[in-house]
């Protein structure tokens, strides 16, 4: 018997996260796929020809409203920032209200919200609890409606192009956490897509109701390190930095209103706190996804690097 879910609801579609998921979403040819956007956006999603239709609600992003477009619709992927909790609470509700079958919410990331530690330095973790929570008070009170987390570490393709790993290819350099020897679960943002079609696709029923960890791989930064190296055929130097040192500053800055802090917060939990291989509820198995090869992975943004004219320095 084939999965309950054929309409499929993305909302999100244009952004980093979003856009990876609606390719992986059409390219398994099983759903009828649509967006729901804000009116007042001006993003135009990847491969328009291919949507369903484009739902548009205004942008106070009301219950009703909100309930009223997606009725019909057998899943709702939540694939926007969490910058406005309220929001997500309120498509969670909708998406209850109308009938949805199964709610993804926007919890990929970095590190696992539960974790005490990254609750207590980020209100972003809070928030993401507090989705969770109600998620699973709206199933409790339904009959039909139910959810998936999927938390999947980096963004390993889009992070380590834009430096945010803190592997510089302008410049060879990079800085090393801890001795580099850390091992932290990550993921292409393909790999994010396929999670969500495995989901819907074929482990509806395995996967109701749960927050689930996903990965590509879980290197070392030293391993990250001589996969670049073997990639640009250079000698990188590096930096040497104490997590718990680093930690405290970003959190001095972050309580201080620079919010730029966070990001720094996020990437050292994401990188010493992050390895999803040990628990329970480690999915790679469960939704038959296989590690990916991190140097082929590697190569890849590093030729992606080259390309847009970034050659890496001589020596």
């Amino acid at each position: 018997m084939g999965s309950p879910v054929r309409k499929v609801c993305l909302v999100g579609a244009s952004g980093t996260v979003g856009s990876a998921i609606l390719s992986e979403l059409l390219a398994a040819r099983c759903f009828i796929v649509s967006v729901l956007r804000r009116s007042t956006s001006s993003s135009v999603p990847r491969q328009t020809e291919a949507i369903a239709s484009i739902l548009s609600v205004s942008p106070a992003f009301d219950t009703d409203e909100l309930s009223q477009a997606l009725v019909g619709q057998d899943a709702v992927v939540a694939a926007f920032p969490v910058s406005d909790v309220g929001q997500h609470l309120r498509l969670a509700e909708a998406a209850a209200r109308a009938g949805v079958l199964r709610f993804i919410p926007a919890d990929f990331g970095s590190c696992d919200a539960s974790n005490s530690f990254a609750q207590e330095c980020a209100q972003l973790y809070r928030d993401k609890m507090r989705i969770r929570g109600y998620c699973g008070e709206l199933a409790a009170r339904s009959a039909t409606f139910s959810w998936t987390s999927l938390v999947c570490g980096h963004l390993f393709d889009k992070d380590l192009y834009e430096g945010y790993l803190r592997f510089h290819l302008d410049t060879c350099s990079a800085e090393i956490f801890d001795g580099g020897h850390d091992r932290a679960s990550s993921s292409t943002l393909r790999r994010i897509g396929q999670a969500v079609v495995s989901v819907l696709r074929d482990h509806l029923e395995e996967t109701c109701n749960r927050t689930l960890f996903i990965q590509s791989f879980n290197p070392t930064q030293a391993e990250i390190l001589a996969a670049l190296e073997q990639a640009t055929s250079k000698t990188w130097r590096t930096k040497h930095i104490d997590s718990d040192v680093f930690l405290e500053r970003q959190r001095r800055r972050f309580e201080e209103g620079n919010e730029d802090a966070l990001e720094e917060i996020v990437f050292v939990l994401g990188t010493r706190d992050a390895d999803w291989s040990h628990k329970d509820s480690f999915a790679n198995r469960l939704l038959g996804l296989e590690n990916e090869n991190l140097d082929n992975v590697v190569s890849q943004v590093v030729a992606k690097h080259a390309r847009a004219g970034k050659e890496p320095p001589r020596d």
